[in-house]
């Protein structure tokens, strides 16, 4: 009696074991759930900087998931440009776009602890300079937390992190890959070795365009439109004779211009 007991306490032992296992695993295994992580980074705020002025970038960083964050550590990096002609990473631009909290193109920002339902704005102010290229520059982001419930370290980075060879490997459809199974819309995220994927964002410098044409074409617009409508009111039931007598006024000195030219080009 005493063996079948031992026998059946260490069963009972070892199904709470790979209950317990489990439950954590479930836990490690909705840390990388594509809808949660997608929504950690939201209410994204882009803006259009003038050269040598500056512009706010600001979103919002959500625990959508059960536990809390803690140990939290987020980075934002500019990595890349790039114009209707080409793209170039950010080391090989001219005066590229900074953060005013550090004066380079990257910046982290430590949160401590965000809790579970938590949201934390974040803010970043870019400043330019007047030979600042023109053009889109990208923008990539990183957080590192620790998941309360389970104690895991993780990762998630964006799209700006992986080289083409890199994310095209991690893509591939079912049948393309060489090793391991791959499956329709999904990102093998252990081969890039992170827990999750975030968005990229990007931002523009560019040289407002003018906006006096568009009211000079405004304002013409409506004049002539005015003018047609008071010409048919005069010819009509005469209500403009003043306009009448400009326009016979005008008529009379265009032809003795045109008279006066005709003249000296005869001479000629």
């Amino acid at each position: 009696m005493r063996y079948k007991a031992l026998v059946t306490t260490v069963i009972t032992l070892f199904m709470v074991f790979l209950i317990t296992t489990g439950s954590i695993q479930a836990y490690v295994t909705e840390v990388s759930e594509p809808g949660k992580a997608n929504k950690i980074l939201s209410e994204f705020s882009t803006p259009i900087i003038q050269p040598s002025e500056s512009g706010r970038l600001s979103f919002n960083i959500s625990n959508q998931y059960d536990g809390d964050f803690l140990d939290v550590r987020f980075t934002t990096e500019i990595y890349g440009y790039a114009t209707l002609d080409f793209e170039k990473n950010i080391s090989e631009v001219d005066n590229p776009p900074v953060f005013r909290s550090t004066g380079t193109t990257s910046t982290t920002f430590e949160l401590g602890v965000l809790p579970s339902g938590g949201t934390f704005p974040l803010d970043h102010v870019l400043l330019t300079e007047k030979d600042t290229e023109k053009g889109v520059y990208f923008v990539r982001f990183e957080i590192q937390f620790t998941y309360e419930p389970t104690g895991n370290h993780s990762v998630m980075r964006s799209r700006g992190y992986f080289t083409d060879e890199e994310w095209s490997f991690a893509t591939r459809r079912p049948g393309e890959a060489e090793k391991g199974t791959y499956y329709s819309g999904s990102i093998n995220i252990t081969h890039l070795e992170v827990n999750g994927i975030l968005p990229d964002t990007s931002f523009t410098v560019k040289t407002p365009i003018p906006r006096w044409p568009q009211y000079l074409l405004g304002g013409l617009a409506a004049f002539f439109g005015i003018f047609a409508v008071m010409l048919y009111m005069q010819e009509e039931y005469n209500s403009f004779p003043w306009l009448e007598k400009i326009l016979n006024q005008w008529s009379g000195k265009f032809k003795q211009f045109r008279r006066r030219l005709e003249h000296r080009l005869r001479q000629r």
